[in-house]
């Protein structure tokens, strides 16, 4: 099944696990073919879900049984989203022409019970799957129909035996039209990676999480996203580190066999199932990650960049003083070249980026809410609002993402 739509936004509860006998005796229990399992109504009733006003919408269901007599097997589960309750075609995000399609495919997947999916998500999939160009082709009113899918994957999440569908459940929604969808980041998350080693926490962005930025340089697409973003710094021989895409979940990762056409004189397959990538030697890499395809690239990246011992945001917000100082991301490395600060401007107006509390070493671009600064490079323009910045001062990729906000 192709899977797309892996935002941030789509909360899911559990961590994947997996238990299942390998071989078949009077003492081991036998899998077996569901043939369903039960996705329960949605608490909102007949109420109709603003998208736009609302947070998420809780989906929960049964546990199919998948041995003879209920032995423990955890299964995977996806979720479907339809806007016609048809099934009938998948909508796929590498083919140029979906005509036809009437459902899609969640990219997270999880072993428990629930799901929050974000309003957002959903208006994110509808627009983009109903082809609405603009606020005038959204309806008053939306049908949305869903159904979870459970599986037994094995450890590089391959499905080895038929997958079992849900009954399906529909609610109404009231749309909004989104202008823009900003570029979708993933994190890094390691031994090495940030101030805390191995800490995916929710609140741990520019701590043990540190983002790969979109780049100007680029193309996102403007209705999911997805593009390819990047990370470039230094790191040390034997750590290890890989990918998640919402902070404080391990459900959705990237990992060693993402990599494409992994250079083994740099990384290692590393920890057994986790495919954890294992840094060879000590030297500034280059990672990537196309987030459509969901592959890795990793490179050495062959000069040595010049170090900062502090960065500042001048800008028409503070009189373009060197007062407002960004926190240094990389301590444990000892070699810091990402930068993070909270922004929350009252007003439009321009900043850049400067370090070392002078003007000697300074980079602007005219995008926002991200790009590429060069050198000396011309003031950024801001939008008024609340956002966590981070700046890689070698490659000049900087990004304004919005906070979220509580309705």
């Amino acid at each position: 099944m192709k899977k797309i739509f892996s935002y941030a936004m789509l909360l899911l509860c559990g961590t994947f696990a997996f238990t299942a006998c390998s071989d078949d005796n009077e003492s081991n229990p036998t899998l077996v073919q569901p043939t369903s399992f039960s996705l329960f109504e949605p608490a909102v009733g007949d109420a109709s879900v603003d998208l736009q006003r609302s947070q998420t919408v809780q989906l929960t269901w049964t546990i199919p049984t998948f041995t003879d007599f209920g032995a423990p097997v955890v299964p995977t589960y996806v979720v479907q989203l339809s806007p016609t309750g048809k099934f009938t075609k998948e909508y796929d995000s590498e083919q140029k022409d979906n005509s036809g399609a009437d459902y899609i495919t969640l990219e997270q997947t999880f072993s428990g019970t629930s799901a929050d999916i974000s309003t957002e998500t959903i208006d994110q999939i509808l627009q983009t799957m109903l082809a609405w160009d603009d606020a005038t082709d959204v309806p008053a009113v939306q049908p949305v129909t869903f159904r979870a899918i459970a599986s037994i994957r094995d450890a590089s999440f391959r499905d080895y035996y038929p997958i079992t569908s849900s009954n399906t459940v529909t609610i109404n929604t009231v749309p909004y039209f989104i202008l823009n969808v900003p570029p979708l980041v993933w994190y890094m998350v390691g031994n090495n990676i940030g101030s805390a080693s191995w800490s995916n926490d929710a609140t741990g962005v520019g701590l043990g999480l540190i983002p790969l930025l979109p780049s100007g340089d680029e193309e996102y697409d403007t209705a999911t996203g997805t593009g390819v973003i990047s990370y470039t710094g230094y790191m040390i021989a034997g750590t290890q580190f890989k990918f998640i895409l919402t902070p404080g979940s391990w459900d959705s990762q990237l990992n060693y066999t993402n990599v494409k056409d992994p250079d083994t004189n740099l990384i290692s397959d590393e920890d057994g199932d986790n495919h954890n990538i294992g840094i060879k030697a000590d030297g500034y890499y280059t990672i990537k990650i196309n987030t459509k395809s969901q592959e890795v690239t990793v490179e050495a990246y062959d000069k040595t960049p010049k170090t900062f011992s502090s960065m500042s945001m001048p800008g028409g917000y503070n009189e373009w003083s060197m007062d407002n100082h960004m926190t240094a991301c990389e301590v444990t490395s000892g070699v810091n070249h990402i930068w993070m600060a909270q922004f929350a401007p009252a007003e439009d107006g321009e900043m850049k980026f400067a370090a070392n509390d002078a003007w000697d070493d300074n980079w602007g671009a005219e995008a926002f809410p991200y790009g590429t600064g060069v050198g000396g490079g011309a003031n950024i323009p801001y939008v008024a609002g609340s956002y966590t910045v981070f700046l890689n001062d070698i490659t000049g990729q900087y990004y304004f993402i919005a906070n979220p906000t509580e309705e």
